[in-house]
């Protein structure tokens, strides 16, 4: 494996290039500080060493040669050093005298550098530093004798005191930084740590998101103002997510509702088609074969052929409405009173079913006014609510034994919008086939149905009613009926309705002058 696919395979974790640069930027510093701080303290304590030289250079040679005179520029006074060395040479360079005077007890000598009068007048009083037998440093100032005799003298201080000071400051710095050292990076480390510590926090929930679990959110945090918005943007981000990936969901999942309603929708199509058109060939080769032989079998026929026609129209018509309803579903809606619907629709079910007490109630069951300025004004369309309540009232009259009452309820409610319901005391409607009488070709079992009688029934009709009242934003839905029966209730939007355009129904109007009145039990319903 090559360096870079290792590297690539194993990354350094952000945690420990914080701390390593941490690290190094303190040992970086405590070293450049260090050094720094040792140059400049034996730099002035040199220049102490050598200040203390210059001062009382005078007093030394004066005691280590009695009565030894040096030039008067070069006689500065001053206290004599408690440590010193002293070393006098003639004027060929012999050594005459070397006197040294140190508290520890210990035989040392100096190696004073050979200098002629012309390098020591040219050093000019300048010190140096010179290595004793003992390996000792001194600093050392030599002068040219201009009085009696001639002659060079060199004076020597130890720097033993500034190299204990140094080595002593060098060991508290090394301890000092190793200290700062150790105490930034572990600093440095909890800092890192407690500021990458949401990160974790993002790589775990992002894991979590991996595994599919998109309703997990990042821990929001103070530790890090940037952490923080980073998870606050990821957050967002989620939402956004989840929204797209449950909007996706629910589209293919109504797509693929769409597709098995779509299909059984065709196949139901195709068989209630299929019936009255096989009834009628039928008919038509009974005639042709002949097999109809008098007047009144002809007559018959014709009235089947008839019958089976008017069915596959109606069942054509309602497709058709269906079709514009679902390829239009937007409707222009006002105010309407639905009172004068109502009461039309009682009076059309009286016309079909004359021994049938149909009556037209409040929700608490008390008659509704029929006063001129009494109005049920909802939020709608008046000829789509029309067909939705002669649906409603039309199921009723297919499904329930005839001379059973009926009763019209509508009225306000809490949530400030108007209910109307459709009660019947029929066979009523299992609870588990409650929500499927709105769909389409949709039909109860054999219990609640008198398509044997009346001509059957699509399944259609309630499913016109429910797209209408969907279009306007209401809801409908069926219920039992107390004491038995079923209870078809649509809640639509409230409105107001000026007087002048309330309408008092007229209940007294016959059946006669209001032409397709009977329609009402040839709607389609569940």
């Amino acid at each position: 494996m090559t360096l870079p696919s290792l590297r690539a395979s194993r990354p350094v974790s952000l945690w420990t290039r914080i701390v390593a640069l941490i690290s190094l930027l303190l040992i970086a510093g405590t070293l450049i500080t260090g050094s720094l701080s040792l140059f400049l303290l034996n730099r002035t304590l040199i220049q102490s060493v050598d200040t203390n030289l210059s001062s009382g250079i005078g007093n030394m040679i004066d005691r280590a040669q009695g009565g030894f005179v040096v030039d008067e520029d070069d006689t500065r006074g001053g206290s004599i050093p408690v440590e010193y060395a002293v070393e006098i040479r003639d004027e060929s360079g012999q050594v005459i005298d070397q006197d040294v005077v140190l508290y520890r007890d210990e035989d040392v000598s100096i190696d004073f550098p050979d200098l002629s009068e012309d390098q020591i007048r040219t050093l000019d009083g300048q010190p140096f530093t010179v290595l004793d037998s003992t390996e000792n440093r001194w600093r050392v100032a030599a002068r040219v004798n201009t009085g009696e005799g001639g002659g060079t003298v060199y004076v020597a201080l130890p720097l033993d005191g500034v190299d204990r000071t140094m080595h002593e400051m060098a060991l508290i710095i090394v301890l000092v930084g190793t200290l700062v050292v150790l105490v930034g990076m572990g600093a440095g480390g909890f800092m890192a740590h407690r500021a990458l510590e949401p990160l974790q926090d993002v790589e775990a929930t992002a894991s979590q998101i991996a595994g599919g679990d998109l309703s997990r959110r990042v821990p929001v945090t103070d530790t890090s103002l940037e952490v923080a918005a980073l998870a606050m943007s990821l957050n967002e981000m989620l939402v956004r997510i989840e929204q797209s990936f449950a909007a996706q969901a629910a589209s293919e999942e109504h797509a693929t509702r769409n597709e098995a309603k779509m299909r059984r929708f065709v196949g139901d199509a195709s068989h209630e088609l299929r019936t009255p058109l096989a009834a009628i060939r039928g008919f038509g080769e009974l005639y042709r074969m002949g097999a109809l032989s008098t007047d009144e079998s002809v007559a018959q026929a014709m009235r089947r052929i008839e019958d089976e026609a008017r069915r596959m129209g109606s069942l054509v018509e309602n497709l058709l409405r269906l079709a514009r309803l679902d390829e239009n579903p937007d409707l222009d809606l006002a105010p309407v009173d639905l009172a004068d619907a109502l009461f039309d629709a009682a009076q059309d079910l009286r016309a079909l079913d004359p021994e049938r007490q149909v009556m037209v109630v409040t929700l608490s069951g008390l008659p509704l006014p029929v006063a001129p300025h009494h109005a049920v004004g909802v939020l709608g369309d008046e000829a789509s609510l029309r067909q939705v309540i002669l649906n409603l009232v039309g199921n009723a009259n297919r499904h329930t034994p005839k001379g059973s009452p009926v009763e019209i309820a509508v009225g306000p409610t809490e949530a400030g919008t108007v209910l109307v319901e459709v009660r019947d005391h029929g066979p009523g409607i299992d609870e588990d086939q409650r929500e499927k009488v709105f769909e389409r070709f949709y039909r109860t079992d054999s219990s609640r149905v008198r398509a044997a009688s009346q001509g059957g029934g699509a399944g259609l009709g309630l499913s016109i009613a429910a797209t209408i009242v969907q279009q306007h934003r209401g809801s409908i839905g069926v219920a039992e009926t107390p004491g038995g029966g079923s209870t078809f209730w649509v809640e639509l939007q409230a409105a107001e309705v000026d007087e002048e355009h309330t309408v008092t129904p007229d209940q007294a109007r016959s059946v006669t002058e209001r032409p397709g009145a009977p329609e009402v039990g040839d709607q389609p319903a569940s």
